[in-house]
């Protein structure tokens, strides 16, 4: 279920619209990250941050005043640069706190809510119906993690597609909890209906890939399950091991498969099934 209020100009009642949309008890509630504050920071961190301010405006008001000494002219167009620099980062600040302002990820006992700036837009999916996909990307320098960013796009019957982040600006914190919660959730709603419809005999679709009771196909290539010895993740790509060698049988990465934690644990049960492991 989704809604847009923006037209109308009224405010979303959020509580009202999950509930419409059955997603049961409220669980948790993520909103976007923000600098601490303030009053939230500890006495030390305080004389850090004064310090640290006062250290770089002292340094930059000395090499304006020596670049101003020497090439007034100069000087004047860096103290200019200088200030419209510092006014744009305060306007960005600004208008990023202003398009956070009542952005939330709701988590329901049922499903997840997005809700939009200033609850103008609330798009409500239930894990037994909705798509997840997920795109993780971790980032080095010298072989040191920097940082790791999380896109996830969720998708549903008659609901529009709502694209979050996390781990950039303006992003949802702790990207790595709700993140994951979502696709457990979504993973135990749906992977009991996907191994009986398979068992029943039917075909599911996985981005690339089709699943059937026998066998694992993506455009050409087929295998059985009986002839797999193992299933991986390799840089961002699904890799199946049949007779000691790894094929690679699609080139689609796995952040474009929809429910991909679905998939890979139903393929991971049809395997253990064919091989008369329980799953």
């Amino acid at each position: 279920m989704g809604r847009n209020l923006e037209g109308d100009g009224m405010t979303a009642d959020v509580d009202a619209l999950t509930e419409q949309a059955g997603l049961g008890g409220l669980r948790r509630t993520f909103r976007p990250a923000r600098p601490r504050l303030w009053s939230e920071r500890t006495n030390g961190e305080r004389v850090l941050v004064v310090f640290a301010v006062v250290a770089a405006f002292g340094v930059l008001g000395t090499i304006l005043f020596m670049i101003i000494s020497a090439v007034p002219l100069f000087g004047l167009f860096m103290t200019v640069t200088a200030g419209g620099l510092f006014a744009a980062s305060s306007i960005r600040y600004t208008l990023q706190q202003r398009a956070d302002k009542g952005r939330e990820i709701r988590i329901h006992d049922s499903g997840v809510a997005v809700v939009g700036t200033g609850g103008a837009t609330v798009d409500a999916y239930r894990w037994e119906s909705m798509s997840v996909l997920q795109d993780i990307t971790e980032y080095h320098r010298s072989g040191a993690h920097m940082r790791t960013t999380h896109v996830y796009t969720f998708a549903g019957p008659g609901v529009g597609s709502s694209r979050v982040k996390g781990g950039t600006v303006g992003a949802f914190e702790n990207p790595g909890t709700w993140g994951g919660e979502i696709q457990q959730q979504v993973t135990a709603a749906q992977l009991p209906l996907a191994l009986a419809a398979v068992q029943a005999g039917q075909t599911l679709q996985f981005g690339p890939y089709t699943v059937s009771a026998e066998r694992l196909t993506a455009g050409s290539k087929a295998v059985g399950w009986s002839e797999v010895q193992a299933i991986s993740t390799e840089k961002g790509h699904l890799t199946v091991k049949r007779q000691g060698r790894w094929l690679n049988m699609t080139a689609t990465p796995v952040r474009r498969i929809p429910n991909f934690f679905v998939f890979r644990t139903l393929a991971d049960r049809l395997v253990e099934s064919a091989a008369g492991r329980p799953g």
